[in-house]
């Protein structure tokens, strides 16, 4: 059994703060600790479940944020970028049984901790097809297309409000509460990996071969950015169109393509001052 397991660090217990996401001080150097911990934990639970072949995809930022010789050498680990299916790279690579999201948080324009959607400075929001999209929605829907089930999240007490709305057949961990975009109550992060492995290992015992579908092509991408002189810039890729001041949409036959712009889109809004 194949588990492919996308890493993000906002989502993660003891993680509340910006500066801890953020390479090149020593609070981001702690986060990048925890956020291996909950990784490993996921991984061994995996594995105590039943999966014979682990993959890891580090999605933070660079996605260079776990150390390999600190995580559990029982798994491959996806590292750095550009990478064309950005958070779930490697899904195309073989067939998968099943997803864990680990350490995932709400979308941008919603309430959470860190809430944002792929780039928190250039994307005011983003929706697919009319539907507000985090980053659990659009690599889900990815996941999708490749016939790849959504098995397990983990993440905050809001992103858990989301997944029991839209995908009420994914197994969640809660690790903190949101008290602000800022704050939080979390759990120690011994029981927080505990909860983690455990519920890990549930979840590949019981192999839903369930795929949520949420959305289906075509898919109309709409973008509302944080100032409108990044939709001036994201018009100039070909077949961008402009909706209003603030807001490009795209039109595509898949997610996989949504996902490879956005990737395109963030890069550009970092040429922006």
């Amino acid at each position: 059994m194949k588990v492919f397991i996308s890493a993000d660090i906002e989502g993660i217990a003891g993680v509340m703060r910006p500066e801890q996401c953020t390479p090149g001080n020593s609070e981001y150097e702690t986060a990048r600790a925890l956020m291996e911990q909950e990784v490993n934990a996921a991984i061994a639970g995996a594995f105590d479940g039943g999966a014979t072949e682990v993959v890891v995809a580090d999605s933070h930022a660079m996605m260079q944020n776990l150390r390999t010789a600190n995580i559990d050498p029982r798994a491959r680990l996806v590292q750095g970028k550009p990478r064309g299916l950005s958070m779930v790279e490697g899904l195309q690579q073989q067939a998968y049984d099943g997803m864990m999201f680990i350490g995932f948080h709400s979308a941008a324009g919603e309430r959470g901790v860190l809430a944002h959607t792929i780039n928190g400075r250039a994307f005011y929001r983003i929706k697919l097809n009319g539907s507000v999209m985090g980053e659990t929605d659009l690599y889900a829907a990815a996941g999708a297309e490749r016939n790849v089930p959504l098995w397990l999240v983990s993440g905050d007490d809001q992103l858990a409000q989301w997944v029991a709305q839209y995908y009420p057949e994914v197994d969640y961990i809660c690790v903190k509460r949101a008290i602000s975009a800022n704050a939080a109550e979390s759990l120690s992060p011994p029981m927080a990996q505990e909860k983690i492995r455990l519920q890990a290992a549930a979840t590949v015992k019981a192999a839903p071969l369930q795929v949520e579908r949420r959305f289906s092509g075509p898919y109309q991408l709409e973008l509302m950015v944080a100032k409108p002189v990044l939709a001036d810039l994201f018009c100039l890729i070909p077949e961008v169109e402009r909706i209003d001041a603030i807001t490009v949409g795209y039109r595509s036959a898949t997610v996989a393509a949504i996902i490879s712009l956005l990737s395109a889109f963030s890069y550009l809004a970092s040429t922006q001052k």
